[in-house]
Parts: C-alpha cells; structure tokens; sequence
C-alpha cells in the first residue's frame, strides 16, 4: 500500500491489532537474525545479537553511512584544496594518513574490549602504516622550502636571459627579404612538382584498359574462326604451344638431363640402373614412366605408360606428358640459372638505355634551343613511343656497355659545354646516332622479355583472352569453353 491510504485502510477496516507504528519506511530495516562472534570459557562461538545490538553493531561496521563501499572498485578520489589563510597549517591527525578502510578498521577495534590475537596483529599492521606515513609526510615538508628556492633562481634566471633573446630577435629583420624570396621560390617549385604529378596521374588513368560493357562507342568484335586443320582439343592445343614456347627458349638447357631424386639412383631394371640406360627408341617409355612416377605426376599418365609405348598414345595424353617435362624443366637448376642470366642482362640493359635517352634528350633540347623550332617537332614520333609505357618493350642495352657506363659518370655540365660548342648540323648527326643505338637496345631488351614469359593483352567482352606468342607469331584468341 502507498504511504498516505494505510491509516485511512486500518481504520476503514476496524484492524485494531496492527497501527500505524507498525510500519517502516526505511529501505535500510535489518531483515533477520544477525550473529556476532565472541569469545566464551567454551572457546569461539557465534551468539544471536537482540534487537537493541543490531542497530550499535552496523553502525560500528559502516561507520554511520549505510553500506560500505567496495575499496576494490571505488576509484580513488584526490581531496579537495582547502583554502586556509596566513599562518602554520594545521597538524595532520594521524588518522587522516589511512585510507578509508584502514580508518574503519581501526575505530571498530579500538571500540571492542576483548580482542582477539588477529585483531591485534591487525591493530599493529595498521599502526605500523599510520607511522611510516607521517614519516614520509615530514620529510616532504622538509623538502618543500628547498624546492621553492630553486624555483625561485630559476625564475630570476630566465627573467635576465629575457633581455638579450629580444635583441637577437632584433637582427633576423633585416635578412627577412631574403627568406621570403626563398620561400616564394620553393612554393613555386612545389606547385610545379605537384602540376607534374597531377599530368602524370592524369596520363596513367588514360592509359588504364577500361572495361569493355563501359565504352560509349561500342564496336563490332571481329568473329574469329579457329585455326584451319586444327583436329586436337583445346587443351592439347594449349599444351603443344606451351611446348613449342619452352623449346625456342629454353632448347639448349631442355636437352641436358634432368636427372632423378637420389631415392631413385637405386632403382634397375633387369639388372642395369635406370640413369645408366641408354636412350632410344624402345627404352624411352620405360625411362619415362619411371621418372614420371618419381616425380609425382598424376597415376593415368604412369599407367598409360605402364601397357604402351610413348609413340602409341593418344595426342591429349602425349601433349599432357610433354607439358609435366616442361614444368619439371623449368624448376631445374639449369633453367633457373638462365632465367636469371636474363634477368641480369636486362638490367645492364636497361641502365645503358638509360644513359643514351638523358644524353639524346639533352642534344635535342640543345638543338632547339640553337633553331628556334619546338622539342616536340625534332623530338617526332620517336619521342611519343618511348614515352609509351607498353607491357612488351622492356627497354634494355646490349653493346658497348663499359663505354655507356663511362660516359654516364661524366657531369652534365661538360655535355652541355660540348652541345653549345657543337654546330646544328654536328647535333642532328650524334641525335641520330643515338637514335639508332636506342632502337638497337630497344630491340634487345624486347627479345630478351620475350625468352621470360608470352605477353597477355587482355579478355574482351566475350571473356576472350588475347595471348602474344613471340616465337610462333601473331596473336592467338583463346576463347571460353
């Protein structure tokens, strides 16, 4: 019932028995019985505490503020700074160094008459603490004037070193107009950094491929016929030209032997090694077979070998066997040094054409500057191509590699004395002797890129892959089965 209607119900009711002091309306009531341990001339036992004890005891336990709070979780809160006037501060009880809980603790055993041995150790521990904080407590206070002083020198010390930085600020005046021609001057050079990067970002997103379905001048796609008396499957087809690729490539390195794992050295057959046999016509099966198994291939290539000879197995199957060898091969220590051969030259390629392209756009800048006429009109379609970044030509440089690398240690400063000394017609000569070094190089590089790997240009909206095979010619449509 609400608090105001219960003494109008008792009465309405004609209950005699219960009143209106018979109700509480403190949420904090205790709510049944409560025991105490005490110490008796049998030993330790818990007595049941009367009514009157209950209230006495909680507040001795929680301090006359309800229930204690957990000292775990409550977080501790710093004290606000009493204002106090002129004059020696007040003492500091020795109550007020202890924590809250400690405080408690030791009111409520100071307030028992017996106590127990654990409450005294607890008695001592505490004290012990309130000790050595006082202890600390006095030798901070000792130290503070010491801390004040040294503030105070500190403070008069910038106060006199003030003076002097407001000279030197003084000076830095008259060299003003200097730095603000030098600031003017990078500013201008970091916007045309950042106007050369913004053409470039702009020339690489319109030579990015964009998707086929988003062209807005759709054109017709050539319908493509497959390649005339062509009998073989799709894949047998793929795996003859992965075939024909490696040996244009790599035929010199395919013709070494490959070799065997060394669990496999062991093995005979009718009593003689299989790395000892000889290779012919009616042994190659067999040698096959055996290094087929060793090396993992899959069990209906090892089993046609097993009841037939090379020679009368299917095209799919032979071109399947073929196509294992060449993936062998090209993890092999042989093929991976030429890879690398390759790769090397390409390198030294690359840095000498280099060289040639500073050194030939220096003379054309040279040359149009001594003819008035503009770079773009002597620089013609060559200079377009190379700018061109195309998948196919990695550029590169093959002769006269120690003189490139010679010359290009030398300073511009003596190319362009050499230039401006040299005649128009003396620059359009060394120009186009460069020019034909360049296409030279570009030459090399390209058929060096193309010994690594075929070049794929991309699928169209037929999901079409457009593939360039150097070594067999033209460009081959592979198409989706």
């Amino acid at each position: 019932l609400p608090r105001a209607p219960r003494p109008q119900y008792l009465s309405r009711n004609m209950v005699q028995d219960v009143r209106r002091e018979h109700f509480s309306f403190s949420p904090r009531m205790p709510v049944g019985d409560f025991y105490e341990e005490r110490d008796t001339p049998e030993g330790v036992q818990w007595v049941k505490l009367s009514p009157e004890e209950i209230p006495g005891r909680i507040q001795a336990i929680t301090g006359k503020r309800g229930r204690p709070r957990n000292a775990e979780k409550a977080k501790p809160k710093e004290p606000p700074a009493a204002k106090r006037g002129r004059g020696r501060p007040p003492k500091v009880r020795m109550v007020d160094l202890l924590s809250k809980t400690d405080a408690r603790l030791l009111k409520r055993l100071e307030a028992q008459e017996v106590l127990s041995e654990e409450d005294k150790l607890k008695m001592s521990k505490i004290k012990k603490k309130m000790r050595r904080k006082a202890k600390n407590k006095q030798k901070q206070e000792a130290k503070a004037p010491r801390a004040k002083e040294a503030k105070k020198k500190s403070k008069a010390k910038e106060k006199k070193g003030k003076p002097e930085k407001g000279k030197d600020k003084a000076r830095p005046k008259e060299k003003k107009g200097k730095g603000a021609r030098k600031a003017d001057k990078g500013l201008l050079a970091q916007r045309r950094v950042e106007e050369r990067q913004r053409q470039q970002l702009i020339l690489e997103e319109m030579k990015k491929p964009t998707e086929d379905m988003c062209l807005g001048d759709h054109q017709p796609l050539p319908a493509f016929s497959r390649i005339p008396g062509l009998v073989l499957p799709s894949r047998a087809f793929s795996d003859c030209l992965t075939v024909v690729e490696f040996l244009q490539s790599y035929g010199k390195a395919a013709l070494c032997d490959p070799g065997l794992p060394p669990y496999c050295q062991s093995l005979k057959i009718l009593g003689e090694k299989v790395s000892e046999i000889s290779l012919n016509r009616d042994t190659v099966s067999e040698v096959l077979r055996c290094f087929l198994t060793a090396h993992g291939a899959g069990a209906e290539l090892c089993e046609g070998l097993r009841t037939k000879p090379f020679q009368a197995l299917p095209p799919e199957r032979k071109a399947a066997i073929l196509v294992f060898l060449v993936n062998e091969l090209n993890s092999s220590a042989l093929i991976i040094s030429e890879i690398d051969k390759t790769l090397e030259s390409m390198s030294n390629y690359r840095k000498n054409k280099w060289i040639i392209e500073g050194r030939l756009r220096r003379l054309k800048v040279a040359l149009a500057k001594k003819t008035g006429r503009p770079e773009s009109e002597i620089t013609g379609l060559e200079d377009g191509r190379r700018r061109r970044s195309s998948r196919l030509t990695e550029d590169a440089g093959l002769e006269m590699e120690e003189e490139e690398e010679t010359r290009g240690r030398k300073s511009r400063r003596e190319e362009e004395a050499d230039t401006s000394a040299s005649s128009v017609p003396e620059l359009e000569r060394q120009i186009e002797k460069l020019a034909k070094r360049q296409m030279f190089f570009r030459k090399k590089l390209l058929h060096s890129s193309q010994t690594l790997r075929a070049a794929s240009l991309g699928q169209d909206r037929f999901r079409r892959r457009y593939w360039v095979l150097p070594h067999l010619g033209g460009i081959f449509v592979e198409g989706a089965e």
